[in-house]
């Protein structure tokens, strides 16, 4: 006997459901951008809602500072006044590299667009057979390698018991029209050979709570229902799944040209449930 489909909410337009939420954490790549232009109907969005009061943070697993990831997006066209603020995994993960707890020399697995999240760390970068740890933002050659490239480093990883940082837990991003592997598949591999492996970003609690306490700051404790627009199921949805705040999945990055009901059936597969779905973030 075939189960039922658990199905969420299809909206047309952010404006159906806006007057239940007061705040906003909203996803960047694959909902306002896809990596080489804006999507102007959700900068549209976020402008409307951000003249009605929304406080409004947006979160990247980016493995960058947020700091380079607001002039990525000026260097696209947004403007700083349809957001409050931008945080990143980078940033947090700034901060696990400077407390020492994982030692002071690491094997940086990412390409050079990432240096970027050395700059203020007391950590180096040094050959495998000196690291301390495993620090992943990326693949070398995204374009090329998959996770399955970094196998052989990853047994040899496990035989010496390093632990593995990632700074990016996505799996995925899109690219233009194309989906590109992410740190977060050398992650998910190396804990599927038995790695120990520390992922910082979404979904994992603390980008939310960084995210959670800055609508307070902005609010003095005043917004109390908060929404999370993503469009990735296994990090924005996902986070919001366990943070129980309601969401809202975007269905023209990571599901782009999926139909409606292979949408519901990866959903109920991942028991991961969005509270609306919406082809692209419009108001």
């Amino acid at each position: 006997m075939a189960h039922d489909i658990k199905k969420s909410i299809k909206i047309n337009n952010f404006s159906e459901v806006y007057e239940k939420y007061d705040s906003v954490i909203c996803d960047i790549w694959g909902v306002i951008h896809n990596g080489q232009e804006l999507f102007g109907s959700s900068v549209d969005c976020l402008y409307d809602l951000k003249n009605k009061g929304y406080p409004i943070i947006l979160v990247s697993n980016a493995p960058r500072p947020g700091e380079e990831i607001k002039l990525m997006l000026e260097k696209m066209g947004l403007e700083k006044n349809c957001y409050d603020k931008i945080i990143t995994s980078g940033d947090l993960t700034q901060k696990i590299l400077n407390d020492g707890s994982l030692g002071q020399n690491c094997y940086h697995i990412g390409p050079d667009r990432d240096l970027k999240i050395f700059d203020g760390v007391g950590v180096n970068r040094v050959s495998f057979d000196e690291s301390d740890f495993i620090f992943i933002t990326g693949l070398f050659n995204d374009e090329e390698e998959d996770e399955n490239t970094y196998l052989p480093l990853l047994e040899k990883s496990k035989k010496r018991k390093l632990k593995l940082l990632c700074a990016n837990p996505d799996i995925w991003v899109q690219r233009g029209s194309d989906l590109i592997p992410c740190a977060g598949a050398i992650s998910k591999k190396y804990e599927s050979i038995g790695g120990e492996v520390i992922n910082i970003g979404k979904p994992f609690q603390p980008i939310f709570d960084e995210a959670m306490k800055n609508i307070d700051n902005l609010g003095k404790g005043k917004f109390s229902s908060t929404i999370v627009i993503g469009d990735g199921i296994d990090t924005d949805i996902k986070g919001a799944n366990d943070y129980k705040l309601d969401s809202l999945l975007t269905l023209g990055g990571l599901f782009s040209g999926q139909k409606i009901d292979e949408v519901h059936k990866v959903i109920n597969n991942k028991k991961i449930f969005p509270t609306y779905l919406i082809e692209e973030l419009t108001y």
